[in-house]
């Protein structure tokens, strides 16, 4: 006698066969519902991995799985298969080893097909081949398309507290209301779902699993965004809402202690591997920076980390467009004093109201993206870069040029006093300084620690400013490898960025006072040490000299080395800013308001347009 659990396991495999191979005749779908096999795979497991044996073919009957390929240039491809969709074609037919990793994103179940049978119903019934085949066919043109990203139906994300105690209801009802503003969500709570399955709090059945998968293939079908709350304890419903969840984030309350709860221990045990986490930070207030993230960031690995007040949706907003991939990215270029022209753009930005969900900068550039992720608006941000470049006249302590123009000692204490103890992981918005380490010929990152260093490091003109060392390793100025940074984000996640050139082209006709400087009887001589020194006085204020030429030219010759990189990063950018400053030098910070006007004139229009393009219907 067939029981009803049998009942289930017959029609599951009929209906996902019959729909498949819509054409097939019955007596071919019967015989394939007759020497199938059944398999589930929790979220989790790895169906095959690249290069192992087996050329039997797989029909997903429920659930989601992902792969994901390197070719052999080192690039990564990702991607997603669903109900109905066929796995293990290209091992069928050519006998080789499986080509990709294939690794269940959800509790699933797969219907497998042996590889005789399957050869023996391809080649009878040219309507299956077909359709195979053009499956075959649909794959390998997107997997030329390279910059593809991984096409999702829905997103799924389970939220937990760190805490047994912590109740975070209004931040769930805030996190809801923004969501739906970028497709329909649901909040799934574990009360629901054992009204919904009630036997489950009795016995495990494994027949109620299939009804279980249905349900959560209905709500990834009807909704865009899903999210799962679970507990503090490790129950069997937070293990479930984590199998079926694409990233899990832990809620902390940042008036207490860290603490790891016991459903994050067993996360880091099972699903390291393949679930992101995240961390949300609750903040007491909106009007000071937050203070010791640190502590709740060390010996774990959080993806990612955001700063919540619940009254500031500002905040929220940056977390949902973080969570969903749509974290806007400001990336600021380096340029010495032409890093001005940034607070135009910023200017810009603040008046098409367009979010700025994470950050990065190169020289100059690091110093003005710092100044966004403290909070400061571009107002004050003029202030206070006015007051720390101009007023202090920085650069102007030379010293015997052994390692560079200048001592660096004023510059460095400024910087350190004005950035005082700020550590760049309690930013409201994610900071990345870029420097280049020298010590091993790479650019390096600063994503934690004193934002004074970071910016120090990244500001170290080589030749004008001494370089930062720190840990015996030599940091110099980021420009000599990445001057607009705009891949970094593109690196950290972010959906949509904006990158910033201010540097600009130099063109011959700008060089022809560096002629005074040459003796007109000899080219490629300097004239004489009295007539060089005469061309630094400055006539109209004697107590400021001019900046020799020489740190213009050193500046020059650094960031050209950085120009295929800024290729790149143009490319890959959604809107790239490029500021025509070719008329100002580098080291011309008396011009900084001509530069900022400059900024903001030349980046109005763009960013109106591209507002409209992007934002037209969200925040």
């Amino acid at each position: 006698m067939t029981t009803r659990k049998n009942r289930n396991a017959v029609l599951s495999q009929y209906i996902t066969v019959k729909d498949l191979f819509k054409n097939l005749p019955h007596a071919v779908i019967r015989e394939m519902m007759d020497c199938t096999v059944r398999e589930y795979y929790p979220s989790g497991k790895v169906v095959f991995a690249d290069g192992d044996t087996g050329m039997d073919l797989y029909i997903i009957a429920q659930g989601r799985l992902r792969y994901e390929k390197t070719d052999s240039d080192g690039k990564t491809s990702l991607g997603e298969f669903q109900r109905l969709d066929i796995i293990g074609e290209l091992s069928l037919f050519t006998g080789e080893p499986r080509s990709a990793t294939v690794v269940a994103i959800r509790d699933s179940e797969l219907i497998r097909v042996p590889r005789e049978l399957a050869l023996n119903i391809l080649t009878n019934h040219p309507q299956a081949l077909l359709q195979v085949t053009r499956i075959i066919a649909e794959r390998l043109a997107k997997a030329r398309k390279r910059d593809e990203s991984v096409k999702r139906h829905s997103l799924s994300f389970c939220l937990l507290p760190t805490t047994k105690h912590l109740t975070f209801e209004n931040l769930i009802q805030a996190i809801e209301l923004v969501a739906n503003s970028y497709g329909r969500c649901i909040i799934i709570r574990e009360s629901e779902f054992h009204r919904l399955f009630p036997s489950l709090k009795e016995t495990p059945d494994p027949e109620m699993e299939y009804h279980i998968r249905n349900w959560i293939h209905d709500l990834e079908s009807n909704y865009n965004i899903l999210i799962y709350i679970g507990s503090y304890e490790d129950s069997d419903w937070s293990r479930r809402a984590i199998r079926q969840s694409d990233r899990v984030i832990f809620v902390q309350d940042a008036t207490e202690e860290p603490q790891v709860s016991p459903v994050e221990l067993s996360l880091n045990q099972k699903y390291s591997l393949r679930i992101k986490t995240d961390l949300i930070l609750i903040q007491p207030s909106i009007h000071s920076l937050p203070q010791n993230t640190k502590k709740y960031l060390d010996g774990r690995t959080f993806q990612r980390h955001y700063h919540i007040h619940i009254s500031s949706s500002e905040t929220v907003h940056r977390f949902v467009r973080g969570i969903l991939g749509k974290s806007v990215g400001l990336a600021l270029g380096g340029g010495g004093a032409k890093g001005f022209a940034h607070l135009g753009v910023i200017r810009s930005i603040e008046e098409n109201d367009l979010p700025i969900d994470m950050v990065s900068g190169t020289s100059a550039g690091s110093i003005f993206a710092a100044l966004v992720s403290m909070g400061y608006d571009s107002i004050k941000s003029r202030v206070q870069a006015k007051r720390f470049w101009v007023d202090k006249d920085l650069l102007n302590e030379y010293t015997i040029p052994v390692l560079s123009l200048v001592s660096g000692r004023k510059y460095t204490e400024a910087i350190r006093e004005f950035f005082g103890s700020i550590k760049i992981e309690d930013l409201w918005i994610p900071y990345f300084a870029v420097s280049t380490d020298l010590s091993h010929s790479e650019s390096h990152i600063h994503d934690s620690g004193e934002l004074w260093k970071a910016i120090r490091a990244s500001t170290s003109l080589p030749g004008i400013v001494p370089p930062f060392i720190e840990d015996n390793i030599v940091y110099v100025d980021g420009g000599v490898m990445d001057n607009v940074p705009g891949l970094v984000l593109k690196e950290r996640g972010a959906g949509v960025v904006i990158s910033v050139d201010v540097f600009g082209d130099i063109y011959p006709d700008q060089d022809k006072d560096l002629a005074s400087y040459f003796d007109p009887k000899r080219p490629g001589v300097l004239d004489h040490p009295i007539v060089q020194l005469s061309n630094l006085i400055n006539f109209t204020n004697l107590l400021r000299p001019k900046f020799p030429p020489i740190g213009d030219i050193i500046i020059r010759s650094i960031l050209v080395s950085s120009r295929e990189r800024i290729r790149q990063t143009q490319k890959s950018s959604d809107l790239f800013l490029q500021i025509p400053t070719d008329n100002f030098g580098v080291l011309e910070w008396l011009s900084y308001e001509k530069l900022i006007e400059l900024g903001y004139l030349c980046s109005k229009e763009k960013l109106q347009a591209f507002k409209a393009e992007h934002f037209s219907d969200k925040k």
